[in-house]
């Protein structure tokens, strides 16, 4: 008996001693990826790429600080609120990656979890450990599943060391909901991850799409006035709009008016049949977003 007990102790401690010496894939090591997102209901998947961060001091901490191409309405109603400028800071040896959220250090990963371990307040737990194959050999995946049932099912949320999410790296938790939702919602999906500029994760074909900027945010200004608005809005630019593309959005994602060709200094949007209410204003020039902003519309 006794030499059973002590073969079963030698065994756990090799275990564990296996388990930690594992070697880690930090996420934040030159990263950049590529996401597509689309609307059930609406329209089909549109990629959008997230450059590299650069080294910002904040405090006590140097943190990687990435701009967020996403248009601002994705995120309404998010717990995380919307940030186009994302501060992600790591500790290696903790295998943890933190998110500064209105000037506070969030927990966004937890590489060292094990099955059975409890995250969130312990609102999750990990259902399972594995892992995945990637470019150059494997990436430990962690799977969590809510403790709480949603609409009569769990939620669930994967992980991949290296890569962050299978969705989106900095809102990981975004839209897990879905289930929930009889049309679908709106679909983020991590396409592909990259480090140092090699490919480490998703589609092969994303190498030729990582330089592209398809859709990122040109910082310029550009008004819209009045807002709130009850007749029409105007926008303004002081470079002018060239062959510019207009989109409004409900406030959960459904694209209500598409105006093409937009030219000149301003651009007038008539109330035309809109509803009162909150919308997303999305503005693209040269397949590129320029601006994305919310607007009202008042009675």
């Amino acid at each position: 008996m006794k030499k059973i007990i002590l073969f079963t102790a030698i065994l756990l401690v090799a275990i564990t001693q296996t388990t930690f010496s594992q070697e880690y894939h930090p996420l934040l090591n030159n990263s950049s990826w590529i996401i597509y997102d689309w609307v059930s209901c609406c329209r089909g998947p549109e990629e959008r790429i997230i450059q590299e961060g650069t080294d910002v001091v904040i405090g006590s901490y140097t943190y990687k600080q990435f701009n967020d191409p996403f248009p601002s309405y994705i995120y309404y109603n998010s717990d995380w609120n919307f940030q186009p400028l994302v501060n992600l800071r790591e500790e290696v040896t903790e295998r943890k990656v933190y998110k500064l959220v209105n000037g506070v250090d969030v927990l966004l990963y937890d590489f060292s979890l094990e099955m059975g371990d409890t995250i969130f307040e312990n609102t999750f737990i990990v259902s399972a450990v594995d892992y995945v194959d990637v470019d150059g050999g494997t990436r430990k995946r962690i799977k969590l599943q809510s403790i709480q049932l949603y609409c009569g099912v769990p939620l669930f949320l994967v992980w991949i060391e290296g890569v962050g999410s299978d969705k989106h790296p900095f809102y990981p938790d975004y839209n897990i909901y879905i289930g929930c939702s009889s049309g679908g919602g709106y679909n983020i999906y991590t396409k592909c991850s990259f480090q140092n500029g090699e490919h480490i994760y998703g589609n092969s074909d994303c190498s030729s799409l990582l330089n592209t900027n398809t859709s990122i945010e040109i910082a310029t200004k550009i008004d819209f006035s009045p807002n709130p608005f009850t007749t029409e809005l105007t926008i303004q630019s002081e470079k002018g709009f060239h062959d510019s593309t207009l989109k409004l959005y409900n406030s959960v994602g459904q694209l209500v008016r598409e105006s093409k060709n937009l030219n000149g200094e301003k651009i007038v949007v008539p109330r035309e049949n809109l509803k009162s209410g909150l919308y997303f204003a999305e503005l693209q020039e040269n397949g590129k977003i320029v601006k994305t902003t919310k607007i009202i519309i008042a009675d």
